[in-house]
């Protein structure tokens, strides 16, 4: 059951990627609403894939990398879903879509070659620690694109390269309060994350901090946004400069996401399998 869901999730986002792309070139109301629809359909499909696979392991399933990447798709195409319907990044869906294939098919090249999880995940702590986390990676991850997007449309503004398609985008304005808000909530879910983290850690270990890799580095993504995020409420940042740092700092999340889970695993990965 769970590959033939997570098959047609991948046929569903390839979908939603070829009409944002089209979108991109030919902007308007059909092609939003088409890459909404199939990203729509891609992201239920592959949460019932995970619910499926969770029944059948006994716990979250998010005990391998792979799995781990496909969470992470699936949280981040389900958060844009929610925001688009207020802030219309449509130029996103290009971008988003293929997140979801690679995730999906993460999911489906690893199916079946995960060992069984310790009982020490068989707790509803994973998956509010998980969510949480990857709840505020997406939030982060969106913030970089959006970043990204204002990087490009300053620089299209400044060298007086006004198109149609520049038009539809949102205004500078409008992107930075949006990476902001990005930020915003990026940085308290992973706060959150952190405390669930230490309470669990606690209870199940009799210790709330240990000194590997995967825990070190998430406190230092969580300074870079804290300090990021300081900097635009006391300094002013904004603009150029917070697109730049954002970008900087999920580039530095996503760097440690990659390097931890291959190189550096530690013992999250002894509980993890």
């Amino acid at each position: 059951m769970e590959p033939l869901l997570l098959k047609t999730s991948l046929a569903a986002y390839l979908l939603g990627t070829l009409i944002g792309g089209w979108g991109i070139l030919k902007p308007g109301n059909v092609a939003r609403r088409g890459s909404m629809g199939a990203l729509g359909v891609g992201f239920v499909l592959q949460g019932a894939g995970l619910v499926v696979r969770s029944i059948e392991i006994g716990t979250f399933a998010i005990t391998t990398f792979p799995e781990q990447v496909s969470f992470f798709a699936l949280v981040l195409a389900g958060v844009y879903l929610l925001t688009q319907v207020r802030f219309r990044l449509d130029v996103l869906a290009a971008v988003v879509g293929p997140i979801g294939f690679i995730g999906v098919l993460a999911a489906l090249v690893a199916h079946g070659g995960a060992p069984d999880p310790p009982p020490e995940l068989r707790s509803p702590w994973l998956f509010v620690h998980v969510t949480l986390a990857y709840l505020g990676n997406a939030a982060f991850a969106l913030a970089c694109l959006v970043s990204l997007v204002y990087l490009w449309e300053e620089r299209q503004l400044k060298a007086h390269s006004v198109g149609r398609f520049l038009w539809r985008l949102p205004s500078l304005e409008r992107l930075d309060t949006v990476n902001f808000k990005f930020l915003i909530w990026g940085f308290v879910l992973l706060t959150l994350s952190i405390v669930i983290g230490v309470l669990w850690a606690e209870l199940y270990f009799g210790r709330f901090w240990s000194w590997e890799p995967r825990t070190i580095w998430t406190m230092i993504i969580w300074v870079i946004y804290a300090v990021l995020l300081q900097g635009r409420f006391t300094v002013g940042w904004g603009g150029r400069r917070a697109a730049a740092l954002t970008i900087v700092g999920f580039g530095v999340l996503f760097v440690a996401f990659i390097g931890v889970n291959v190189l550096a695993p530690g013992q999250h990965a002894d509980s993890f399998g």
